[in-house]
């Protein structure tokens, strides 16, 4: 990931709460066809200090079928993002040396992964990942409100995965370059934007 020391998202804790914030992770594995991207759901882990991220996907999924076992992997976050438009700024209107720009976080994680067979280690992981994104909902669904036929049998077509991570790497593009002033404005209209990724990233930007 290209970055600028400005830009640099290092301190672990806020890649962690972005990871946990955003969960649903690009995925970029090598297979014999070539570059394989997906969308996956991945769930932070530490082990000892040490962070894997676990995931699952289909067994007939290509991942697994592709020999990716033991292969490296880069998984991607992202936060929501938008466009940022020259109008917004304060400072600098009257120079004419202005160009729109787009705001954004994102980390990526580099490691190898390891599929797993194991179905306790499977069942743990959906019911953890379930818990996270339910936590702040009135009534939280979990998976004893299923069958437990129909999770095992779900769990049956189902193969884990966890992601030894070796490297991350951080970016917070969000016109930390521009002054408090143009910050203030950019927050008041993105939070009168009609996309609500445009009003969500506007709470990540520090005025």
């Amino acid at each position: 990931m290209h970055t600028q020391p400005l830009f640099e998202l290092e301190d672990p804790k806020e890649i962690e709460r972005l990871v946990r914030a955003y969960p649903l992770a690009t995925l970029i594995a090598s297979t014999p066809g070539g570059l394989e991207a997906n969308l996956l759901p991945l769930e932070w882990g530490d082990d000892g200090g040490r962070v894997r991220l676990r995931g699952h996907v289909a067994r007939a999924h290509s991942l697994p079928q592709g020999g990716a076992d033991g292969g490296r992997v880069l998984a991607v976050f992202q936060s929501p993002n938008a466009y940022i438009s020259p109008r917004w700024y304060v400072n600098g209107q009257r120079s004419g040396r202005l160009a729109p720009s787009w705001n954004y976080a994102a980390v990526e994680a580099r490691g190898r992964i390891r599929f797993i067979e194991d179905s306790q280690w499977l069942l743990c992981h959906l019911g953890s990942l379930t818990a996270s994104q339910e936590a702040q909902r009135e009534t939280p669904w979990s998976l004893k409100d299923a069958s437990p036929s129909f999770v095992e049998e779900a769990a049956r077509r189902l193969v884990g995965f966890e992601i030894d991570v070796e490297q991350w790497a951080g970016k917070r593009f969000l016109s930390q370059q521009r002054t408090q002033a143009d910050r203030h404005s950019l927050i008041r209209h993105l939070s009168l934007e009609r996309a609500g990724s445009a009003r969500e990233l506007a709470s990540l930007i520090v005025p």
